[in-house]
C-alpha cells in the first residue's frame, strides 16, 4: 500500500497522511501495529462532495530510540 511504502521510505521524523473512503481504516490500522509511530493529531469530517464520505487527515511522528 502506498502509505506503507511512505513511511518505510521517507526519512521525515513528522508527516501528515491524509485518507478517504475505505483506505482510511487501514490507514488506522496499520498505524495502530506500528510501535514506532505517534499520533499526533486525527481529524475526520465530511468531504465537500458528499459522495467521497468522510476524510482523514493524520499527523504523525517517529519516536525516538532510547537506548
Amino acid at each position: 500500500m502506498k502509505h506503507e511504502e511512505f513511511l518505510e521510505k521517507n526519512p521525515k521524523e513528522h508527516v501528515t497522511l491524509l485518507a478517504i473512503g475505505e483506505v482510511k481504516t487501514e490507514v488506522l490500522q496499520y498505524l495502530n501495529k506500528r510501535n514506532d509511530l505517534h499520533i499526533i493529531k486525527l481529524e475526520t469530517r465530511y468531504m465537500k462532495q458528499r459522495t467521497k464520505g468522510l476524510g482523514l487527515k493524520v499527523q504523525v511522528i517517529k519516536k525516538l530510540e532510547s537506548k
